[in-house]
């Protein structure tokens, strides 16, 4: 394989983090105005901040950082079922948030299963959390748009284009995951192909998350609490 290639891969995934401090950055610059949606993808950054130190932690105590892909999917699932219901959703879709529960009582129950009660075996490593957690957001965009079509009519684009966006980064995240085990075991090019493709989705998520913090605190007046 080409070292220039592995190189720039690399480099890729080493500046991915400071994404999230510009995008924190601007958060904080811009904080007092804000809108309410727009802190709450605040501190979405936040978490994902958090989840890469924790990686560092556990890599350097554990020695490896598997453990960190449970509690980020526990993080991310029911940090994505409140601001569903918070911010995106007319209707109550009591449905979508039992669905909500029940995947994060199966993230608990794998991640429990895996390193309690069975014991880790790296090379049987076959997590679904990631999997449930993108099947359970997808599943919101998607109610999303059935409940913006069924009113004729989209007010705030900007909300329709951040659903679209979690949409087709979920979708595609949840198709780099389903053979995760494969991708830990094998070798060559294959493996380095798509963590490269999982890298790249990443700071394109991770450059919106930050462009749509700054277009929503550029404006000239501080939004209301």
């Amino acid at each position: 394989m080409n070292e220039d290639i592995v190189s720039i891969s690399q480099t890729m995934a080493r500046s991915s983090p400071y994404i999230l401090y510009a995008a924190l950055f601007l958060g904080l610059l811009f904080f007092r105005r804000l809108n309410l949606l727009t802190k709450s993808i605040l501190v979405y950054v936040l978490l994902l901040l958090v989840t890469h130190y924790l990686q560092k932690v556990f890599f350097y105590y554990v020695g490896n950082t598997l453990m960190v892909l449970h509690i980020y999917c526990i993080g991310e699932l029911a940090f994505m079922i409140y601001f569903y219901k918070k911010f995106m959703f007319k209707k109550k879709q009591l449905f979508l948030t039992a669905l909500g529960i029940a995947g994060l009582l199966y993230i608990v129950s794998e991640m429990l299963l895996i390193f309690v009660f069975k014991g880790l075996v790296i090379k049987e490593f076959q997590p679904y959390a990631k999997v449930a957690d993108n099947f359970v957001i997808v599943l919101m965009a998607l109610a999303y748009l059935h409940e913006k079509m069924s009113r004729y009519g989209e007010s705030e684009w900007g909300s329709f284009r951040l659903n679209m966006v979690f949409l087709v980064f979920f979708t595609l995240n949840t198709i780099i995951f389903l053979p995760f085990n494969f991708l830990i075991n094998a070798a060559g090019n294959v493996k380095f192909y798509f963590w490269t493709g999982h890298i790249i989705l990443l700071i394109l998520f991770y450059l919106y998350l930050a462009f749509e913090i700054w277009s929503n605190g550029r404006r000239t007046t501080p939004a209301a609490l």
